[in-house]
Formats: structure tokens, sequence, C-alpha cells
């Protein structure tokens, strides 16, 4: 009988550990889910902020595959990041002074101001290869155009889907004599800097030497027939030209302008200046605007520009989206008469492909509320 009680009060005791143990388990359970909770929240949380250290970001569902290098300006990193608004540059108050900086001395500005646009141009000249003519106006362009421009551009097919693209033949060296590539962006931009244009990186630099231009001169018209009129007569080491793509700059961070990107521009193609020994010969730069600074912003992560990218592009039947590289920027928005507002932007530079199809596109994501900007 003592056996059998003994025996009951070890089976209770046994059963009582494990009644008391799976009581634990189911406590320690609710914990655990409640620790889950909290940090995957806290993790959420984290993601939505704005983290400037991020130098990678990988993500793959259905048909977009980002496994993109980040680049982040160390402007972002160290400074707090402001959006400004913009009004276009009095480039022709100071026509003069862009005469004696650019151009040569004996070509004289001609004025023709229209009711609503502020306008400048230069008289022709009979000798085409120094023929210059500046354009400013209130949709914010800033253009030198020049016969010499002219040639050379005859030159040079940068579009890497066209036939005579011949780009490549002009990036096999880095420097030429009159010279040095750096010592000549260095020069663009300070010209250039004095009228309020900030040019920044150069995306893209066609070394382009006299012999290898002579040799690629294209001197077909319009219409598909050879003009032998629109060939240079000689060539010679004072043709030796640079032909830099740049990005404008504003405080240190790296600008685009997706209104004109989205319509099929190269990248930096919106801001192009070639420059030879006697100066700048061509330029073309858009969006050239006085920027003043306002509102103090507080940034998404990229996590959260990315979901965006996800909301409006994935499931799409038939078509894949592939990034490899995601850059922090400022983009220019259009406004009213001729104003513009500079704010900052996650740029997902993506290949878009389908059937038979392949194209390269950039997707525009505001980095403050987190809404696709489209041209």
């Amino acid at each position: 009988m003592k056996k059998l009680i003994l025996r009951f009060i070890i089976l209770y005791a046994i059963l009582g550990v494990g009644l008391i143990s799976c009581g634990s388990k189911e406590q320690l359970s609710s914990v655990d889910s409640e620790k889950e909770a909290k940090t995957n929240a806290s993790q959420e949380s984290k993601s939505a902020f704005f983290d400037s250290s991020v130098t990678a970001f990988t993500r793959k569902e259905e048909n977009i595959s980002i496994d993109a290098d980040v680049v982040i300006p160390d402007a972002v990193k160290e400074n707090t990041v402001y959006c400004a608004s913009g009004e276009p540059l009095p480039l022709s108050e100071m026509s003069e002074e862009i005469r004696n900086d650019l151009l040569p001395p004996d070509i004289s500005l001609q004025f023709d101001h229209e009711d609503d646009s502020a306008f400048f141009s230069l008289e022709n000249l009979e000798d085409i290869d120094n023929a210059f003519v500046l354009a400013y106006n209130n949709s914010c362009e800033f253009i030198v155009n020049s016969g010499l421009y002219q040639h050379y551009s005859n030159c040079i097919v940068t579009e890497t889907f066209a036939e005579e693209y011949n780009a490549d033949l002009y990036q096999k060296k880095e420097n030429l004599d009159f010279m040095s590539q750096a010592d000549a962006a260095d020069t663009v931009r300070r010209l250039f800097k004095k009228y309020g244009i900030n040019l920044g990186e150069v995306v893209t630099a066609y070394v382009m030497d006299h012999e290898t231009m002579q040799q690629e001169e294209d001197t077909t018209d319009i219409s598909g027939e050879a003009d032998p009129s629109l060939k240079k007569e000689s060539w010679s080491s004072a043709d030796d030209t640079y032909y830099f793509y740049f990005r404008q700059e504003y405080n240190g961070i790296p600008i685009i302008y997706n209104l004109y990107t989205g319509q099929g521009f190269e990248d930096g193609e919106e801001a192009t200046v070639m420059l030879n020994p006697s100066g700048i010969v061509g330029a073309g730069i858009q969006g050239c605007y006085a920027w003043t600074q306002t509102d103090a912003v507080d940034l998404i992560s990229l996590d959260k520009a990315a979901d965006t990218f996800f909301e409006n592009y994935k499931g799409l039947v038939g078509t894949s989206y592939e990034v490899k590289r995601i850059s922090f920027m400022m983009d220019i928005i259009p406004g009213k008469d001729y104003t513009a507002e500079l704010r900052p932007v996650w740029v997902f530079d993506t290949t878009v492909s389908g059937e038979d199809y392949s194209f390269e596109s950039k997707i525009v994501i505001d980095a403050v509320n987190g809404q696709e900007l489209t041209v």
C-alpha cells in the first residue's frame, strides 16, 4: 500500500512538474511572441528612417530584382538636407562678362528682348568656325553654339543603339596635350560657377583628338546625302577637344533633371560642354536656376523608397526590372512662371526588359514623401 501511495506521489510529482513545465512553456511562448513582435516593430521602425551608411541594397520579388550599389554623397552624410526654390538665372544681365570670359574678343553681342523672356545672341560672323550663338531665356537653358561645335559634333555618335555609334573611340586615352582631363574639367567648372551654374562630377568624358575626328567626320545632311560643304577644311592639334557630360550640384549633392532624363536623354546630357585650346566651343546646360534654400526635410529610408518601386511595378506581366545602382540626388521639379523646386530623391538605375525589348530607365522616388516622380 505504501508502495502504491509512493508511486502515486511520484506520478503526481512528475505530472505536476510536467504541468508546471507546460505552463512555463506557454508563458515563455507568449513572452517570446511579444518580444518578437517588438523586435519586428523596432526593425520596421528603423527601416523607415534614413540611413546614410547604406552601401548596398538587395531585394527580389517576382519580376523585380534589386542587387544594387548605393551611392550617397558625403554632403548628405554630414549635413542636413534642404529643399530649394529656384528662379531663372539672370544671365542676360551678365552677358558682357560672359563674352569676355568665354568668347573670342572680336565678337559683338546682339540683344533681342521678347515680351516674356530675356534673350541675347551673338552676331553671326562669316567664318563659321568662329560664329557663336549664345541663347538664354526663361526656359532656363544656357547654350553656346559654334561652327566648331557643329564640326566636332559631326565626328561623334554617342547613342549606343545607333549603327554609327563610335563614342568608344574617344575613350581610349585619358588626356590631350594642351591640358589634362582633370584640369580641363576644373577649368569648365570655374568658368560656369561664376555665373551661378555649379557643375559637379563628370558623368562621361570623351577625349576627342583631331586625328580620330578627321577619320570619323560624317558630312551627311538631314536628307541622308553627303554634303561637301559640311566638311571641315583642315584639322590640327588646335581642334583637340574634351567633350564633358556633367551633373550640376546643389550643396554638394548631384542634381538630376528628370524632366529631360525621362524623355530619353543620355545620363548627364542635360549639362554638356566642349572645351578646346581656344576655350568653350559648345555647351548645352538645362535647368539654370538661382536656388534659394527653403525647408530642412526628414528623409525616408531606402527601404521605404523600394516599397514604392515594388508597389508600382511588381507583377507586371511580361516586363522585368533589374536595378544595379541606386543614387541619392536632387531633382528639378518645374513649376509655374518659369520657377522650379529642388527636392531630394532616390534614383533607381533600371534595366527594363520584355520579350523583344530592353532599355535603360531611371525610376525616381521622392525621398521625403515616398511618391514616384514621373515626367
